[in-house]
This record gives C-alpha cells, structure tokens and sequence, in this order.
C-alpha cells in the first residue's frame, strides 16, 4: 500500500518533467523569437508600422531568419510583398524582398489555425552568415493597394542557428 502510494505522488511530477524535456528538444537551434502586436482596430497593418526587432547574436555562424505572420483568414491575397531590413553590428544596412505566402495554388491557408486566425511561417533568409554581435531587423508590408493591410494580428522575427 505504502509503494503504490509513493509512486502515484511521483508520477505528476514525471508527466511535467518529460513534456519539458519533449518541448524544449525542438527549440534547441533557436536564438531569437519574438512577435510584435499591430495593435491597430481591425487589426489593420499600415505600411508606415515598421516592426522592429533586436537580436543578439552570441556565436558566428549560419542561420534562418524567418519572418511569421498571425492573421485572420480575410486577407485577400495569396501573397504579400514584405520588406525585411537588418543592420548588422557595423551599422550597415541591407533590404532584402520577401514574397510571403498566405495561400497555396487551390486559396487555402498554408499555415496553421485556428477558427479564422492562422498563424504562417517563412524563411526570409536561408542559412544566413551572422557575425557576433547585435543586430537589428526591421520588417513592413509594401502593399500599396492594401494599405493598410488586415487582419493582420501580429509580426514576428524567428532566427535558427542552422544545425551542422
């Protein structure tokens, strides 16, 4: 009676312990997340909103930069033009075109959601030299016709270290 009770009161505590384990394993190449709210009513994104985003980079190496969008199912384009901008330790600053895509050939989704928010993903910039130090990335649509752009919830910046 006494070892089947002790084992019951462990095993909450094993249960919390291998999901910890099981969700940190995924992340382990990511340096840098983080999403910024476009706190707009109805979620509308102007092309002046510029998102920035300071990322410490602590070891030289190659890396994704992925750009991910939180949005509501009505935007209207398969695609949106964004514009990334990062300025490296040096104060040099580089743009770079991203053709972001909402939707695949048959106007579904490509990312995942939820109701009608959905959450994609893109690599921006693939296996990316970055030097140690602190950069700063900059991203905005340039959707003339769609400005501002909704329902667009939040913009993030993703930088993985690229696994050797």
């Amino acid at each position: 009676m006494k070892f089947s009770k002790s084992i019951f009161s462990v095993l909450p505590v094993l249960a919390i312990l291998v999901a910890f384990l099981f969700s940190s394993c995924g992340e382990s190449n990511n340096i840098h997340r983080e999403h910024i709210d476009v706190n707009a009513v109805g979620f509308k994104w102007n092309m002046s909103d510029e998102k920035t985003y300071k990322v410490n980079v602590e070891e030289a190496g190659n890396y994704d930069i992925s750009i991910e969008l939180r949005h509501g199912i009505g935007v209207p384009y398969k695609n949106v033009l964004l514009i990334l901008t990062y300025e490296t330790p040096d104060g040099q600053a580089t743009e770079e075109k991203v053709d972001f895509t909402l939707r695949d050939e048959n106007n579904q989704p490509v990312g995942s959601g939820v109701g009608d928010t959905f959450d994609t993903r893109q690599v921006a910039m693939s296996n990316f030299k970055l030097e140690k130090g602190t950069y700063t990335f900059k991203i905005r649509h340039a959707v003339p016709q769609a400005d501002p752009l909704s329902p667009i919830l939040e913009v993030g910046l993703v930088v993985d270290k690229v696994k050797k």
